[in-house]
């Protein structure tokens, strides 16, 4: 396990993690739940410079995706490695691809490391990954059926927001996968990720307990935007305390009027796939200037196009003096207000469950989808707005 742990940071660039040894108060406390939960790996220890984002990745991340609630883990991992696929975030898909290895599934876990998740022999899966595949791919024609209960969408939706994060804070901060494919050998990296799995099939076994890592961050409520959540009170209490961890520790760095831009451009966003050309965010920037703007242009690209952020757009950002904590804290802001976007486009997909009897959405009764009342779009006025905005 520590040959895993140490080849899971090896790819960690422009921030570095808190070493374990030296780890103390909060970052210690979830160290060693992550030891005894799950695995120490790059994806997660590239937030601990500041603790609390660390707390909210953490917090936000197990008890939606590791804990075996409505839904087992070994499906969502699957499920989770396609959309790090569609996401481009080859270090967090092979890791799942492995984790799929160490939960038995090994006929999947060969199929998505080949993108054929169609050829996979379980009906019910393949129906589930075909549909994370749908639903976050850009452009992508949007499924009408759903397969999961009403019970389960809690729980698909809360780990669909939380690779998002992880998927577009990873893009950033590691280089790529820790497992290459010698020459060119796919086969070999198939067979090594496969290994890899059979090292971390003792964390497939271990018991989760439900809720155990609510008590890292204080209560907070629950987002409009997250009413998807409401269903199941872990999943509301776990991303509610995310939400909240990551609007104050952005607070001092990502000043107000560019929030709201990022926000107010984000909600206009269907998905749709971006041009190949970046010049598309210029035009979406265009109202700020220098580093408001470096900072809008990296949020909107690591949104709608992650494989177009490269090291020009992060370092007009990346603080002069070395500080980390500055680039962490604006990086997770930009990945969790992706993730809580796209969390909600699906969400608005999913019929009447999730539609709570004052929200200020109704049901369109041709489509059968979420929408805003009134003519369909979303009045940021409005005290309902998905999004909280600042002053």
């Amino acid at each position: 396990m520590r040959l895993i742990e140490r080849l899971s940071v090896k790819t960690m660039r422009y921030v570095s993690a808190v070493p374990r040894a030296r780890a103390d108060g909060l970052v210690a406390r979830i160290y060693d739940m992550i030891a005894e939960d799950f695995f120490i790996n790059g994806s997660l220890t590239s937030h601990s410079k500041v603790p609390p984002l660390l707390a909210g990745v953490w917090t936000g991340g197990r008890e939606s995706i590791l804990v075996a609630d409505r839904v087992d883990r070994t499906t969502k991992e699957a499920m989770m490695a396609v959309l790090s696929q569609v996401n481009d975030c080859p270090y967090c898909g092979d890791m799942l691809v492995s984790l799929v290895h160490g939960g038995g599934k090994h006929e999947a876990a060969s199929q998505i490391f080949s993108r054929s998740e169609e050829d996979i022999a379980d009906p019910t899966l393949r129906e589930r990954l075909e549909w994370v595949k749908a639903v976050a791919t850009p452009g992508s024609q949007l499924p009408g059926h759903t397969p999961f209960t009403a019970e389960q969408l809690p729980e698909v939706l809360g780990s669909l927001l939380a690779m998002s994060h992880i998927n577009r804070f990873s893009h950033v901060v590691m280089g790529g996968s820790p497992v290459n494919a010698p020459l060119g050998f796919q086969r070999i990296k198939s067979a090594a990720l496969r290994m890899f799995g059979s090292v971390l099939k003792t964390t497939t076994e271990r018991p989760i307990q439900p809720g155990r890592a609510l008590d890292l961050l204080p209560t907070a409520p629950l987002p409009d935007d997250m009413y998807w959540a409401e269903p199941n009170p872990r999943i509301a209490a776990a991303l509610s305390r995310w939400a909240g961890v990551v609007e104050r520790e952005s607070a001092g760095v990502v000043p107000p009027h560019v929030r709201n831009l990022v926000y107010d451009n984000l909600l206009g966003w269907e998905g749709e796939p971006m041009p190949i050309s970046r010049s598309w965010v210029e035009k979406e920037v265009e109202s700020l200037s220098g580093r408001d703007r470096a900072l809008a242009r990296l949020a909107l690209v690591l949104a709608k196009a992650p494989y177009q952020v490269d090291d020009t757009l992060v370092g007009e950002i990346l603080p002069g003096d070395g500080d980390e904590t500055r680039f962490v804290r604006v990086l997770a802001w930009a990945s969790f207000s992706a993730a809580r976007r796209i969390a909600k486009r699906v969400a608005d997909t999913v019929h009447g469950p999730f539609i709570r009897q004052n929200d200020v959405y109704a049901i369109n009764s041709a489509s059968r989808r979420l929408n805003p009342a009134g003519s369909g779009g979303i009045d940021s006025s409005n005290s309902a707005c998905p999004y909280r905005r600042s002053a």
